[in-house]
Parts: C-alpha cells; structure tokens; sequence
C-alpha cells in the first residue's frame, strides 16, 4: 500500500491525496501525473522476518506499525526484529522511489527562483482561514510581482506592482524548520507604503506562497519539495497577434472585480478580443485564424459557476463545433516578460474542472438555470447581438447528434512565441510543458480537444 499527498496545491485538477495497492505499486506509478504527490505513509512486505508479514512506515509521524500481537513475548520479537532490520541496513536514500517528489529539511541546495505566485482566491478552503480569504481576495486582481536578480541565489526577491504600478521591493529567505517553511524578510523599500504592506503580509502565511527553482525545488503548502519533473515536450501551442488588444485586460470596464461585462466588443479587453475575432471555423493547429467577420453562436457566461467565460458553437462541414472558452489576462505586457507556470495552472484547472462538471450535467439545461438568475449575459449571432433563448434552442436540437465535437479552448497571451521556442530544455519550460501535456490528458479524457493560445510575437 501506499499513501500519497499531493503537492500541486488544492487547486489542481488532481486528487488531494490517493491510495494505491497492489503487488508493487511503485511500478503502477505514472511518470507524469504522480509525480506531483509525495508518499506520506507505506505497507511493504518484509523479507528475511520469522513471520512473513507487512511493516507500515509514516516518515512524518517517525512511526512504524505492525499487525496486533497475541501477547507481550510476540510483541517484544517483533519489536527486536524490526530493530535488527533496521540495523543492518545502512543504505539510506532521500528519494526511495524516484517517481515522487520529496519534502526537504534543509534549503540548502535551492538555487534561482524562476515562478512565483499565490494560491488562487476561490480554492482557498474556508477552513484555513477567513484572515486568508481575505487578504487573497484583496490581492488576487490588482497586484502583481515581478521576480529579479537578488545577491543570493536561493532568496526570493520581487518587485510588488499595484495597478501596473511598482510600489515597492522585498526580499525573503526560504527557512526549513522540520520540514515546515517560514519565509525571513531580509530587506524591503517600500514606496507606495500602503499597498506595499497589504502584499508583504502574504509571506505570514507561507502555505499561500507558490515558488519554482531551477534547481528543481518547488515552495507548495508551506514546505520545500524537490521535483523530479519528466522531460516532456508540448508542441500543440496555438499563436495569435491580439493586434492593438490589451492583453494585461481580461474583461472590459474600470474595476476588475466588478467588470462592466454590458461592454464587451466595445473596449480592447481580451473578452473583446473573443467577441470580435473568435473563428470556430478550424480544427487542426495549421487551419487556425482569427477573423474580422464573426460566424456562428457566442455566449458569455462569466461569473460564479460559470462553465466557462465564453461558449461558441458553429457548423464547421459537417461537424457541430462547441468551443468552451476560458480567458486569462496576461500578468504583464513587457517584452522581456518570461514563461510562467502561474499565470497558467489556475485557468487550466478551471477549464478541467468546469468541462468534468459539464459532462455530468446537460450544458443547456445549466445555462438556463444561470442565464435566468443573471442580470446580464451577452449573447452574439453572427458577431450581431442576439436573443439567449434563440442559442440555448439551437444547442438543444444537437442533443443527439453524433457529428458534436466539444473542444477546450485557454487563451493566456502571457507567454510569447519567441521566448517558448528560445526555452527549450528550461527547467520552467518543461515544468509548463508538464502542466500543459497533464491538462491535455485529462481533457481528452472526457472525450473533448484541448487548444491553449499564446501570443505570436
């Protein structure tokens, strides 16, 4: 048996913890899916014993356990016995099964912080803390950070933007005491002191903090991990201009949290960059094209529950074309801007989960639900505004149709072409690559394509 606790945070598309049995269950492992879990406990058979039985082992509880024992002289020969094992064996090793990821207890090998950013708002369970809640709520839309060089090579050191704004610098030290991080602050210069105080505070709370290292380490729910991520390679990136769009802008009005959504198609967001461009008419990555002349059914469903920020449909030959579309704004705009993990793991688990949740419910019969209880949702035929009901009519006569082809659509234009090509071997590219390929997986799994957008500089 073996018992495994994920790494990847809660807001992954991933099982928070798992438990496999079998013969020999490290050889059941996945190379890419497990090897984002850590082994917290394992039951093995043990060799060479009197009694031929299985031993549990939990690291973190620094326990061993055996079955009950009839009476104190069995006890005390299991216990010799387990000590005799113990003692002959001197081979030690900090990564038994080289699959899974390992928590360390010494930060001393961490080098270069290449990606940071924090536990999403909405995944946050309430159990950990409103105070957290909070403060992620208040941070989740206009701040970001910005990583730079610092004179130690293992410490975190960012600039802090509210609004597109610097508002100051920090620099942390990664502490490891039993196994649990605390983060030091070594030097700071505010200078919006306001804002730069309310973002410092996250680094109280270390479990909130996501942090890679090009040594290999990740900072995830407040410990220090060493990852052995796989060498694998996606190569399925579509590429659009955005011409003149703004795509640090995901939806269009003046207040982030409250989006005047009434002005989509009106303003350069990315939301309007769908309204506006989106052709549905493609189906490999070599046919893909934007276009001046919308066609075909688009409906925006943004807000809590939603399936995702827009659905499309269009009649492409003689498929049933349904793209469920999730929009994530770029964290920034510069150039010299780098690949990011963190501006893709959260709406790539957004779009797992809500297309899983989808399949289980009728698409429409849901849509109705939320258009109803709404005060607004945009709907589009033909790139002209168009009644929802008319749209919810035409999705219900496919119910049966066999020619329907649902495809997951994530458009991120943070990363750029020309930087994704020049990173190949990166361990940032292949941690994204991995991400990526995981995403993939598990949406084909559930019978749709899945197609991520970047800008094509």
């Amino acid at each position: 048996m073996l018992w495994l606790s994920g790494i990847h945070g809660r807001d992954n598309f991933k099982a928070d913890s798992k438990v496999l049995g079998g013969k020999s269950v490290a050889d059941t492992l996945d190379p890419l899916i497990d090897q984002s879990y850590m082994m917290s406990a394992v039951r093995t058979e043990v060799w060479g014993t009197k009694s031929k039985s299985s031993v549990g082992i939990n690291p973190f509880k620094s326990s061993i356990w055996r079955g009950p024992c009839k009476d104190w002289v069995t006890f005390e020969n299991r216990v010799l016995e387990i000590l005799d094992i113990l003692s002959v064996n001197s081979v030690e090793s900090d990564s038994p099964i080289g699959i899974l990821s390992y928590p360390i207890s010494k930060p001393d090998d961490l080098k270069h912080p290449y990606d940071f950013s924090l536990v999403d708002y909405d995944f946050l369970p309430e159990e950990d803390g409103q105070h957290r809640k909070d403060l992620l709520n208040k941070l989740q839309y206009d701040f970001h950070v910005e990583l730079t060089q610092s004179f130690i090579e293992s410490d975190i050191s960012l600039d802090v933007f509210y609004s597109g704004k610097k508002v100051g610098h920090i620099c942390v030290e990664v502490e490891v005491d039993d196994y649990k991080v605390n983060f030091k602050v070594k030097n700071e210069t505010p200078l919006i002191k306001k804002h730069f105080e309310q973002y410092k505070r996250v680094f109280s709370y270390p479990e909130l903090v996501k942090c890679w290292f090009e040594s290999g380490h990740a900072v995830v729910n407040g410990m220090v991990f060493r990852t052995g991520y796989q060498d694998v390679e996606y190569n399925k990136f579509l590429w659009a201009d955005f011409e003149q769009y703004d795509i640090t802008k995901e939806k269009p009005g003046t207040n982030a949290q409250k989006p005047s959504l009434k002005d989509i198609g009106k303003e350069k967001s990315l939301f309007c960059w769908v309204q506006k461009c989106w052709s549905g008419n493609w189906l490999t990555a070599n046919e893909f094209n934007t276009t001046e002349k919308p066609k075909g059914w688009l409906y925006c469903d943004d807000g809590a529950g939603e399936k995702a920020d827009f659905i499309h449909y269009v009649k492409h030959g003689t498929l049933h074309l349904i793209s469920l579309i999730h929009v994530k704004a770029s964290k920034s705009s510069e150039p010299s801007r780098r690949i990011s993990v963190g501006a893709h793991d959260v709406v790539l688990n957004q779009a797992v989960k809500n297309l899983r949740y989808t399949a289980r419910k009728v698409l429409v019969e849901d849509l109705k639900v939320r258009h109803d209880s709404a005060t607004h949702k945009g709907c589009w035929s033909n790139g002209k505004a168009a009644n929802p009901e008319d749209f919810f009519n035409v999705l219900l006569a496919l119910k049966d149709n066999k020619h329907v082809k649902t495809r997951v659509v994530v458009v991120q234009p943070h990363t750029q072409k020309s930087v994704y090509d020049k990173s190949a071997g990166s361990k940032i590219k292949t941690q994204l690559d991995v991400l990526l390929v995981s995403a993939d997986n598990a949406i084909r799994s559930s019978g749709a394509d899945f197609h991520i957008i970047g800008l094509s500089d």
